[in-house]
């Protein structure tokens, strides 16, 4: 029975120990997806697909079509290790890292150049995100 004790106390130590206090640890989050560009919400939205990003600007301030409506020539891109490439043709690479905050519904990309950019899911209020 005391061995007993001592195990369960023992696996409910270790199970505590493994917990992270960060949420976005727990849950995968994915470039995908449609996310407008903090600062050009009105005009600009980007929308990743498994392999190629669509920039679909807007009919009118803030609302967007599809990837029907998007500009032509969608830009590839793919992960390199913790950073992602997009290729903007001619020659000219994106290579940033993207961060997520706010249940994923946030994205900062930190490129290799220095400058930032956060992007926000279509549907979230970036208000919202402290």
């Amino acid at each position: 029975m005391k061995y007993s004790v001592l195990i369960c106390l023992f696996v409910f130590l270790a199970t505590l120990m493994s917990c992270d206090d960060d949420p976005i640890l727990d849950q995968e989050c994915t470039v995908e997806g449609r996310w407008i560009i903090d600062g050009l919400e009105e005009s600009t939205l980007y929308e990743f697909t498994d392999s190629l990003r669509y920039t679909i600007y807007s009919s009118e301030p803030g609302v967007f079509g599809t990837i029907e409506d998007a500009i032509p020539g969608p830009n590839s891109w793919y992960y390199e290790g913790d950073s992602i490439i997009v290729d903007l043709n001619f020659g000219n690479f994106l290579t940033a890292q993207p961060s997520f905050r706010c249940d994923c519904n946030v994205m900062d990309l930190s490129s290799e150049d220095g400058s930032n950019g956060v992007y926000y899911k279509e549907d979230y209020a970036i208000a919202d995100c402290e």
